[in-house]
């Protein structure tokens, strides 16, 4: 490539067509950056796309967070909708999303990534050069990573000695697919959302449901007084009540609903409430009153088909469902590879490179709340990054001094395990993003156009 061509390389690139990719996509062209998306699949939506390759929701997948706390900012969910819209309507409204802001036209289908190398003139890098698998190559000025985290399924190796048929919700489509669980006794590894819903779902067709997890958790329903539980929560939140008056409300609202766990024979989480993803389900414990489901704690080890878990006890298993989250894959690009003893990128709030203006990722978080909107200003500050960096050393200036101060959440604790190293608290994570991107609109009003 010329010295010319490397001078008018001006394109970014947005890798992935979900939803963190189509927000990114419409911010950078609604700020006249020139852009374009790559997508494997042949049409848009990612994990809401039911049935294609890499989509992990299944048939009756709704929304554990509501509407009003996980729409665009700027694009309202229908107002006939129910409060917790299942995954056709998630991706009818990505679809209407994309049809607004006229983005299929910069969507490029079909076109999955192999690898990424930086564009070098005279030992500095002026861009990144993207092969696909088709064996074509595209330039770009920079990269937005927006493909999600939910591509390498986490299968617990004590899985590898049961004798019988072993996947990962990852693959759960319905009871009956990939694998029937009528008449069987079936095994659902994993307290999060997945496994949870999982479990509830064979409890109506299986034989008999055994649920296995690590700990006890906390269990919030959905609705209390027939308003979305997360809606009055924020209400609080901007009231701006301390933590521990949020947890003493909410535990009031939990045993008014659906009640306690000690109330349904399960023992008291060993933490907060908050200090883990929270699960949200109305019917884990109705299942559970019925002996439909039965909570079983973490498993010892199989011998064949007999499941023996920590305390003691055995049961024989036909089917076993390990809902137990992913592994964070990242292309191998050397500058966003985790440190050593790590297995995040070590990103400002996740998102941004602490020092580079050429790449940043959207999406590669675990708000405790609805995702979209806070990935949607997570793209308002990137889009504002390359403006600033092309046009405003003063923004430029000061978004790199953001960028190098302390990212953490110290609001709350979160347990250490794999499950939270992406884990953030939405109402300060995103109070702190809007502080950017007025912070950046300040210093840009002034720059040269």
């Amino acid at each position: 490539m010329s010295a010319r061509d490397m001078n008018d390389l001006s394109k970014w690139c947005v890798i992935g067509a979900g939803p963190s990719g189509l927000t990114a996509l419409k911010n950078l062209l609604h700020c006249n950056i020139e852009a374009e998306c790559l997508e494997r699949e042949d049409d848009l939506g990612g994990n809401w796309y039911f049935g294609s390759s890499t989509s992990r929701v299944f048939e009756s997948t709704r929304l554990i967070s509501s509407k009003s706390l996980t729409e665009f900012t700027d694009f309202p969910m229908p107002r006939e909708w129910p409060a917790y819209p299942d995954h056709r309507q998630c991706l009818d409204y990505l679809h209407r999303y994309s049809d607004h802001f006229g983005l299929r036209n910069h969507i490029l289908f079909q076109k999955s990534v192999a690898h990424i190398t930086p564009l070098q003139h005279h030992h500095m890098r002026t861009g990144w050069c993207v092969e696909l698998e088709d064996g074509t190559t595209r330039n770009y000025a920079g990269l937005i990573f927006a493909s999600g985290h939910n591509h390498e399924p986490r299968i617990p190796d004590i899985v590898s000695n049961f004798s019988g048929p072993v996947f990962h919700s990852a693959d759960y489509k319905s009871p009956d697919v990939p694998y029937t669980l009528k008449n069987q006794r079936v095994l659902v590894i994993g307290g999060g959302n997945s496994g949870c819903d999982i479990a509830v779902e064979s409890s109506h067709h299986a034989t008999s449901t055994f649920h296995s997890t690590r700990r006890s958790y906390h269990i919030l329903p959905r609705l209390f007084m027939s308003r979305p539980s997360d809606l009055r929560g924020e209400r609080l939140l901007k009231m701006g009540m301390p933590l521990w008056l949020r947890r003493s409300i909410s535990r009031r609202v939990v045993a008014r609903t659906i009640g306690l766990p000690e109330k349904h024979g399960l023992s008291y989480p060993d933490h907060n409430l908050w200090e883990t993803h929270p699960i949200i389900n109305d019917n884990l414990y109705e299942r559970i009153d019925k002996g439909a489901l039965h909570a079983v704690p973490d498993i010892a080890r199989f011998e064949g088909d007999t499941a023996v878990f920590a305390d003691g006890r055995h049961e024989r298993i036909d089917v076993v469902i390990a809902a137990t989250g992913y592994r964070l894959t990242f292309p191998k690009i050397s500058i966003l590879e985790p440190k050593v003893g790590h297995s995040v990128p070590e990103l400002f709030m996740h998102f941004l490179h602490p020092e580079v203006n050429d790449i940043a990722v959207v999406g590669m978080i675990q708000p405790d709340s609805g995702q979209w909107g806070i990935t949607d200003l997570q793209s308002q500050v990137i889009a504002r990054m390359i403006l600033a960096d092309r046009r405003a050393p003063r923004a430029k200036t000061w978004l790199k001094k953001q960028r190098q101060r302390s990212s953490g959440d110290h609001s709350i604790r979160y347990i250490d395990s794999p499950r939270h190293e992406l884990e953030v608290e939405h109402f300060s994570y995103s109070k702190r993003l809007k502080k950017l991107i007025a912070g950046m609109n300040r210093r840009l009003r002034h720059a040269p156009a």
